[in-house]
């Protein structure tokens, strides 16, 4: 009986060693946590109907859209109304932009100069748009803090920019959930250290097996009362992509 009990000793602190090395084989680096923060929204294809409301002191706007995406380098996005702006389409590719204005009638190559203007008059960028993956290719991330609210933990990850990388930003904080890798808040601080906007998360819910936020809002720091909030309604991460979503051509359909 003592040897039974000796080996079902021995046995249980084998298996504790090896469920402990495990845990230990499984902890992140940095780059990982952002990289599939990054990812959570997209997956490997996405469809989603959303809502865009446009913030300023004296007015706002709604812009509903319907949006697709291959992976991290191909967006398709069609604006379905008001009627005023209905029609007009974004494709992204890479590190390339296309819009089609139907008001005159052409698809107009995005420019770098045109990368920092706003988008559809939003708080987001051209270059928001066009490098969503930037954060994770142009960057070298450390963890800088773990703090825990309200019994939620965190991960709160500094991101630098690469040397010669081609980005705007001097730092970007990022405060992401550790349960389910949610982004709740993402600060952009200039080259001088200033906060200029910051970007927050609401609304989470599981949608096929993935927990996302279905609402985030851009504040945008310089000008007080200035924000955009984006709602997704309907969203599968197994759509029905036609050959020829993400092409040129598209964009006058």
């Amino acid at each position: 009986m003592k040897r039974r009990g000796i080996r079902r000793r021995l046995i249980g602190l084998l298996v504790a060693g090896l469920v402990c090395a495990s845990a230990r084989g499984e902890e992140l680096t940095a780059t990982e946590i952002v990289r599939r923060c990054d990812d959570l929204l997209r997956g490997e294809e996405s469809y989603c109907k959303l809502t865009m409301t446009v913030t300023r002191p004296k007015w706002s706007r709604t812009v509903s859209m319907e949006a697709w995406t291959r992976g991290t380098k191909e967006s398709f996005i069609r604006v379905l109304s008001p009627p005023k702006e209905q029609g007009v389409t974004f494709l992204k590719k890479g590190r390339e932009a296309w819009q089609y204005a139907p008001a005159i009638d052409r698809v107009i190559k995005i420019p770098p100069s045109m990368m920092l203007q706003s988008w559809l008059g939003s708080d987001f960028t051209n270059d928001d748009m066009v490098r969503a993956d930037s954060i994770v290719v142009d960057y070298d991330h450390e963890i800088s803090s773990e703090p825990e609210e309200d019994s939620v933990a965190y991960w709160v990850v500094a991101a630098r920019p690469k040397p010669d990388a081609p980005v705007v930003w001097g730092r970007v904080d990022l405060k992401i959930r550790k349960e389910d890798f949610i982004p709740v808040r993402v600060d952009y601080f200039d080259e001088d250290g200033a906060l200029v906007k910051y970007y927050e998360t609401a609304d989470f819910a599981e949608v096929e097996g993935r927990r996302l936020a279905l609402r985030a809002t851009m504040h945008d720091r310089s000008r007080p009362g200035h924000q955009t909030e984006i709602r997704y309604g309907a969203l599968t991460f197994q759509p029905d992509l036609k050959p020829d979503t993400f092409t040129v051509q598209n964009l006058r359909r």
